[in-house]
């Protein structure tokens, strides 16, 4: 069947010949009959009935978001349940005395430079003075061991890349929904059992389990909620959706700064994703029309529709109604081989999935190195996360008033800028330079680039093939932050300014990948590969 423009209905004569819509008074009335006439994407009934933000609509919009709410404390856990307090230890040896009172300036004697430059060694020459415990001091992670954290926080998103490539089969067969609420189960169990993992070995394996979780839910509620989004809503749904992630970093850091011992830690973490988990079964929208369409499963979809319309108090009516749709391919393999038919599509997946590793490896880069770069972890990470929601907010007004691509290209500038502002050596106060307040101002360009990235990476993609090119998106973010961590590292080998420079490097590249792309503003979403225009 056929699917019309936005902007043009058709209506049949009585010969059969197609016919504008004329100029009428009522044209509620109109339009009521044309819908009995004629066949309509989704998207256009979606468009034509939710034309504004509600109460109703953002309550649903939260509710459904709820369900993330554990995705920023998973994912960013090990930098508090595994920091090192490289300040905050005292001699215990006669080496150690010694080296303390040959330091010229002893104020800054206890320092990680003096740690690992003299392999000074805990329970022998030194023993930690902080109340808080974390994997590390348990476990004897520090100086030449500390690559074993940046592992440990990078095989999680190694996890989330499998998961995301096993999602694209996951959200075809079962749904967008239930494939999110399998993938927060797993998350559940597997923060639960970090509680209780005896050494690091275990401790890595279940972070794997975690990332392959948590990136399945994650993913499969951006697209649950999108699909439900009217054209002039999306950037407002997916700004909604990504603050999600901010909220639950603050809720970690709050764990953190409260809780002393890691492994309560873990279980507290556990609550928020027994919460999220039971979201699902609480929150009132239901599964993604779209899916049921391309499953070919018309009534299922036009029950969705009704039950949404329904909540946020809208009116629709599918009396002698249809909804347009092709057959689509549901084989994964005869999905991947229609990147080779279509050239467009594979251009907008390649650059999508660039500007994707790009921006997670900033953005995780900043993340893993706060400790690096602040003089508080707790005042870091809470000013970090504050700037992550600053930034998924500034996203909305971006994307609606420069058009999604321009605004992409605006966030990339923006980290780059801050990023070489951030090389110029001018300390602000005791506690602040201007590196860190450049890199919180980059951090913020980095999510607001991320965020919209969500929601201009699901416009590019035809709908037939949406989950396939998001989790192939999701997946080369998921390399990207997989080294993020890694780039901490260098703060302890070279100059300051080599990360910083890394940062802004990438960040020219994501803008060259980005200059590429086509605009989607107010273009309608393309349902399969033969309605791309590039």
């Amino acid at each position: 069947m056929g699917r019309m423009s936005r902007n043009e209905c058709v209506v049949g004569d009585e010969n059969g010949a197609a016919e504008k819509e004329p100029d009428v008074k009522n044209k509620t009335t109109f339009e009521k009959e044309t819908l009995k006439e004629e066949s309509y994407a989704i998207e256009d009934v979606i468009d034509r009935t939710v034309k504004r933000l509600n109460f109703r609509v953002a309550f649903l919009y939260w509710a459904a978001l709820s369900t993330v709410f554990q995705s920023g404390a998973v994912t960013n856990m090990t930098v508090i349940t595994g920091n090192i307090p490289y300040k905050e230890w005292k001699c215990t040896s006669e080496r150690c005395a010694t080296l303390y009172e040959a330091a010229s300036e002893k104020d800054s004697f206890y320092t990680q430079q003096t740690m690992c430059d003299n392999d000074l060694k805990a329970g022998k020459d030194f023993e930690w003075t902080t109340k808080k415990t974390t994997f590390t001091t348990d476990w004897g992670i520090y100086c030449k061991n500390e690559a074993k954290l940046s592992t440990i926080s990078g095989v999680y998103f190694g996890g989330a890349f499998v998961g995301l490539l096993c999602s694209t089969g996951i959200f075809d067969r079962i749904g967008r929904k239930k494939g999110a609420l399998l993938g927060s189960l797993i998350t559940t169990l597997a923060t639960a059992a970090s509680a209780v993992a005896p050494n690091y070995e275990a401790l890595l394996t279940l972070r794997i389990i975690s990332g392959f979780g948590l990136m399945i839910g994650y993913t499969g509620t951006y697209c649950w909620i999108i699909e439900f989004a009217p054209t002039n809503l999306r950037h407002i749904a997916s700004g909604f959706y990504n603050t999600g992630w901010s909220i639950s970093y603050l809720v970690l850091v709050l764990l953190g700064y409260l809780i002393d011992k890691w492994q309560y830690v873990y279980l507290a973490a556990t609550g928020v994703c027994v919460f999220c988990t039971a979201m699902f079964f609480l929150t009132p929208l239901p599964e993604s029309p779209r899916f049921y369409l391309v499953r070919g499963l018309e009534t299922e979809a036009k029950n969705s529709l009704m039950t949404f319309f329904r909540f946020t108090g809208n009116r629709f009516s599918f009396d002698k109604v249809n909804l347009s749709y092709d057959t689509r391919v549901q084989n994964y393999l005869e999905q991947l081989k229609d990147f080779r038919r279509f050239p467009a599509m594979l251009k907008r997946a390649i650059l999508s999935m660039l500007c994707w590793f790009f921006v997670s490896m900033i953005g995780y880069g900043y993340t893993f190195g706060w400790s690096k770069i602040g003089s508080n972890i707790y005042t870091s990470h809470l000013f970090g996360a504050i700037g992550g929601a600053l930034g998924y907010i500034t996203s909305i007004p971006c994307s609606k008033f420069l058009g999604r691509k321009r605004a992409t290209l605006f966030l990339f500038g923006g980290i780059a800028v801050f990023n070489f502002i951030a090389m110029l050596d001018i300390k602000l106060s005791e506690t602040w330079s201007l590196e860190h307040v450049s890199s919180l101002l980059g951090s913020v360009s980095g999510t607001g680039a991320f965020a919209l990235l969500y929601l201009y990476t699901g416009e590019l993609a035809p709908t037939s093939h949406r989950g396939m090119i998001m989790c192939l998106s999701s997946s080369s973010a998921r390399v990207g932050s997989f080294l993020g961590p890694y780039v901490s590292l260098l703060y302890g080998v070279t100059d300051r300014r080599v990360p910083l420079a890394l940062f802004a490097g990438l960040s020219l590249a994501g803008c060259l990948a980005a200059f590429f792309l086509p605009e989607t503003t107010g273009v309608t979403t393309p349902e399969t590969p033969k309605d791309l225009k590039d």
